[in-house]
């Protein structure tokens, strides 16, 4: 028996029964009206009849009303499919159509007349409007009225094969030089064109969201066709056949038209994001993991259509909430497969790892996730095979999104080692670390992961790695737009055919979900997903269009991007045949064309047309560095702040401007579809995208943020606005940034690393000393990264490694942070502006006092306590760049204020911001008084910042000797320092250590040379992988 969560191909469509009225005449061959003088009679023939439809599918559902246009032979066909069907017995009866020779002797409106009344008969009879010949006629498909208030044109076409850029740059395959043409139902939807196997298809093939790059050309000389259109995206070059110049036409107009009309022209991106600025978002802080897997768990039950999970590593029997023992039902995989049971249509993205090198086995994750519910998708990726594949890269957002309306995101994957509380305890006298959920990196990786109920350390002898995190929760158009991205890299992931083409897949897609204000109204019935199968060979088949820029190295360049932005989408144009279009006179074009007058010839002259169009210059790409040439460019950063225009502040005024004369009921996303990975089982799924009006309930402007490029999501150029948008804050700040991250390699270390992050931290702090301005940056990293191993094992290479690159970023070389600030006149101590810290805790375990340092795995930026930076990606180049790691990031400003004060001077801060850094500052201090943290640039506040880290970093000396510390200078020094330990004095000053701040120790082993020792098997990796 076939589960619930499948339904068959069917028109899907309750009988269409429309009502018809006549509109006008027009010419249907331009080369017979260049022949025929302006006295002549008019051949019916070389008519096209227009006639306004309209349909209303209940009384309470909304009224569609388009135009169709059609000429006699389509009359002619039409009639003969219906005799057809009736000599077959489908019909009862056909209406009469009038005789050709007789029709064509007729006045012109007498013929529109009569054609008014066949079609009227038509839609009266009740086996006819059911039949998809008469659908086809009135441009109508299974999808037409599913989840939008306006109906756009429809038909069939002929699409020509390939053409999708990430397999096509990627690999080699000969499909791409073997094209052919396929019949397909084309359909043009608010923000998006797509298109099905037939109009009485319920699962769409493809779409072109207009996000992004988005252009139209047509014609022979493009397209190879007289009646060609192409459309060319980031990810797509789409061409298909029309039938006939006119239907060219019709088809570019429609384009031109919707195109317009959508949002995504209407909105400017900040940091050339893929995303706009989105206001009215509820947003919620996590600090550590157990709120945030607390809320994961309680928001997935009451999911009501689907769910959607990418991560890095995912545990399937991972406990949400603890202890396990209480808590049961909230194990990962019995969860999700309590969704699919009530017929919640579930995605899971994971990273596919490359085994010799990491043990996440996400083979594991997918098969103990089917084996609950089959119903359960999950893919894996990137491939890596010996047609192409990744093999340094990785995927790396943390995502949880909940019917496309509240999403989770941030640094915590649903992974062992991840959940913790603010007390970050070292041992687990309650047993909430259940079997290898109880770890410690530093002495044991994990590995044998499917073993997941036994200990991968000695509970006895050693503590636990605490953990240290944060994310949010968000609930409005951000979400959605979570939603959207998660549609991207899924569907790109299943059109991705490193892995060669297979045949016979299901095509699945997510039911169409009612707008946020409608959902009372649903019933679970409604929100079953259906997919359909497809037996021919299909071209594989990319999608969605994302926003491309290059990697910029230089922060003067932002106010020409925002310029070019905002130029590239003008309301009224978008580029056509490598030209600018002014679309009110293609409109009036196509108007004179559909409403003929009887006795007057008016002929489609596109060589007129073409005259008369408006155009602008092409648009200028962006002074960007190509990043094959970066390795040659020298990187510039601002000079002076002043020079640079403030595109955050102008960006927003104009966007709320923007908002609010703008239509916010839609966010329309994309569809893909594909295979999915090498020998394993493979279905073709096609997400769907919700058309939705979310409530705006919220006070939080937000900005979904990538790192996104080829490999990750087919991208024909790499989309970095994680890091544009880090330069720009930087930039912009005014007095005080707070720093986060498991990371912190920048281009202070070298040439080898890219990003730009630090040389901004750089180049703001001298601009403050310049100037004379209060300015402080406190960055919190981990002690050590969190590879196993002491760092003086022969095998810690990669432990090393990082230090080196750490250390080359902050204070060792001529061009680090500190050598630099350092050289500036006007900075004494480099420490007055930018300071950095660890944490660290302690407890007894056993009899005997241990101690290990908290991870900080957080990938956090607050900016003057009002703009905040959360997401996924490191401070480093696997995440900055682009199209290395996958990563997504969001920024977030509070319009609810709080009253403040930040350099001493009175301010109202971001709610959402404040609040956030003064609960991790408590819990850092250990102290409770929020009035201490007010100002993080006050002289109360850091004399106890300062004095706090120093206090405690020297007591951790004096009681463990523990490293990493500033009297270890080179590996030799590790065991006389050690020995030095007094474990015994520990009851005396345990309590004088409070909260978990250290200091950063900045002399770690600075006479030793971290690199990698040039006979090691490490050694052969590149550099690129390490930073």
């Amino acid at each position: 028996m076939q589960p619930s969560f499948y339904a068959d191909d069917s028109p899907g469509l309750e009988n269409f029964a429309p009502t018809v009225s006549k509109l006008g005449l027009s010419i249907a061959d331009a080369k017979y009206m260049e022949n025929c003088s302006s006295n002549s009679s008019i051949n019916s023939k070389h008519l096209n009849y227009s006639f306004k439809i309209k349909y209303q599918k209940r009384k309470d559902a909304p009224v569609y009303e388009w135009t169709i246009n059609r000429c006699i032979q389509e009359f002619q066909d039409l009639h003969q499919n219906l005799l057809k069907e009736m000599q077959k017995g489908n019909l009862a009866s056909v209406p009469r159509l009038p005789n050709i020779e007789n029709f064509s002797k007729e006045p012109l409106e007498e013929q529109l007349e009569r054609l008014e009344a066949y079609l009227k008969d038509l839609s009266q009879q009740r086996d006819t409007i059911s039949n998809p010949k008469f659908w086809e006629f009135f441009e109508v498909s299974s999808l037409s009225f599913e989840g939008v208030k306006q109906k756009w044109k429809e038909g069939y076409v002929f699409k020509r094969t390939g053409g999708q850029i990430g397999n096509e740059r990627r690999i080699f395959n000969c499909a791409k030089y073997c094209k052919r043409l396929q019949k397909r139902w084309m359909i043009i939807r608010n923000d998006m064109v797509g298109y099905l196997k037939s109009n009485t298809k319920s699962s769409l093939n493809e779409v072109l969201m207009f996000k992004g790059r988005f252009e139209v050309l047509y014609g022979e000389k493009d397209t190879g066709y007289e009646d060609g259109v192409k459309i060319i995206t980031l990810r797509r070059t789409f061409i298909f056949r029309a039938g006939s110049p006119l239907k060219r036409d019709e088809w570019v107009k429609a384009i031109v038209t919707a195109y317009n009309e959508s949002e995504w022209n209407r909105s400017e991106q900040r940091f050339d994001s893929s995303f706009p600025l989105r206001e009215q978002n509820e947003v919620t802080w996590y600090v550590d993991g157990k709120m945030y897997f607390n809320e994961v768990c309680e928001y997935l039950k009451r999911a009501k259509r689907e769910v959607f999970i990418s991560d890095w590593w995912l545990s399937p029997d991972l406990y949400l909430k603890r202890p396990a023992k209480k808590y049961e039902k909230s194990k990962v995989v019995e969860l999700l497969g309590m969704l699919a049971d009530r017929g919640v249509s579930v995605f899971v993205h994971v990273y596919k790892e490359v085994t010799f090198a990491l043990t996440l086995n996400s083979m594991y994750t997918k098969t103990t996730l089917l084996q609950r519910n089959p119903n359960i998708k999950v893919i894996r990726h990137p491939h890596r095979s010996v047609v192409g594949g990744e093999f340094l890269w990785s995927h790396h957002e943390k995502i949880v999104c909940i019917d496309q309306e509240i999403a989770f995101m941030g640094g915590l994957d649903l992974c062992y080692g991840r959940y913790d509380t603010n007390k970050h305890p070292l041992v687990d006298h309650e047993h909430i670390f259940n079997g290898i959920d109880y770890s410690n990196a530093r002495i044991s990786d994990f590995y044998e992961v499917q073993n997941w109920n036994r200990d991968l350390i000695n509970r006895e002898i050693n503590p636990r790695m605490p953990w240290h995190d944060v994310a949010l929760r968000v609930i409005g158009k951000s979400a959605a737009d979570i939603g959207l991205h998660f549609i991207e890299l899924w569907n790109h992931v299943m059109t991705d055919i490193t892995t060669g083409y297979h045949k016979n897949k299901n095509l699945l897609q997510p039911a169409h979900s009612p707008t946020i204000n409608e959902r009372g109204k649903e019933s679970d019935s409604e929100s079953a997903s259906s997919c359909s199968s497809e037996g021919e060979e299909e071209t594989k088949k990319p999608v969605i269009v994302l926003r491309e820029k290059k990697l910029s190295l230089a922060v003067e360049t932002f106010k020409e991007i925002a310029e070019n932005r905002r130029a590239s989408h003008r309301r009224s144009s978008f580029n056509v045949n490598g030209k600018r279009i002014n679309v009110e006179f293609l409109n009036q074009r196509m108007e004179m064309n559909s409403e003929l007058n009887p006795g007057t010839a008016v002929a489609v002259d596109k060589k007129e047309a073409l005259k008369r169009m408006k155009t602008t210059e092409n648009d200028k790409r962006n002074s960007l560095l190509q990043n094959q040439d970066i390795d040659n460019e020298k990187p510039t950063v601002l000079k002076r702040r002043s020079t640079v225009h403030n595109i955050d502040f102008e960006f927003q005024r104009k966007q709320r401007e923007k908002i609010e004369m703008a239509d916010e009921e839609k966010l329309m996303k994309e569809i893909e579809d594909g295979q999915i990975e090498g020998d394993e089982n493979f279905s073709k799924m096609l997400l769907l995208p919700k058309i939705k009006e979310l409530g705006q309930t919220g006070t939080c402007d937000c900005q979904l943020l990538r790192s996104a490029g080829l490999w990750s999501l087919g991208l024909e150029e790499t989309e970095h606005s994680i890091h544009t948008a880090y330069l720009n804050l930087i930039d912009q700040a005014d007095h005080f940034i707070y720093i986060e991250n498991q990371f912190f390699i920048s281009s202070t270390a070298g040439e080898t690393v890219k990003n730009q992050i630090a040389q901004a931290l750089v180049e703001r702090i001298k601009i403050a000393a310049d100037k004379k301005e209060p300015f402080k940056v406190i960055v919190v990293l981990p002690l050590l990264p969190g590879f196993e191993g002491a760092v003086d094992d022969s095998s810690a290479s990669v432990l090393r490694v990082q230090l080196h690159w750490e250390y080359q970023t902050i204070c060792r070389g001529q061009n680090s942070i500190y050598e630099q600030l350092r050289r500036d006149p006007n900075i004494s101590d480099p420490a007055d502006y930018i300071r950095f810290y660890g944490l660290r805790a302690h407890a007894v375990l056993g009899d005997r006092p241990v101690t290990e340092i908290v991870y900080v795995h957080s990938k956090l930026m607050i900016v003057d306590d009002d703009i905040v930076l959360m997401g996924s990606a490191n401070i480093n180049d696997r995440s900055q760049l682009g199209n290395h790691d996958s990563e997504i990031a969001m920024i977030v400003t509070d319009k609810t204020k709080i009253q403040s004060t930040l350099a001493g001077k009175p301010r109202a801060v971001s709610q959402f911001a404040y609040t956030l850094r003064t609960s991790i500052f408590k819990e850092h201090l250990g102290v409770e008084s929020e009035e201490l943290l007010r100002d993080p640039l006050s002289d109360q506040f850091t004399n106890e910042w300062i004095s706090t880290a120093a206090r405690n970093t020297n007591l951790y000396r004096e009681l463990f000797r523990c490293y990493p510390d500033d009297y270890i200078t080179s590996i030799a020094e590790i065991p006389d320092f050690e020995n030095e330990a007094h474990p015994e004095k520990y009851n005396e000053f345990k309590d004088v250590i409070r909260g978990f701040l250290v200091e950063f120790p900045l002399d770690f082993l600075k006479f030793e040379d971290l690199r990698i020792p040039i006979f090691t098997k490490e050694y052969v990796i590149p550099d690129d992988s390490f930073v």
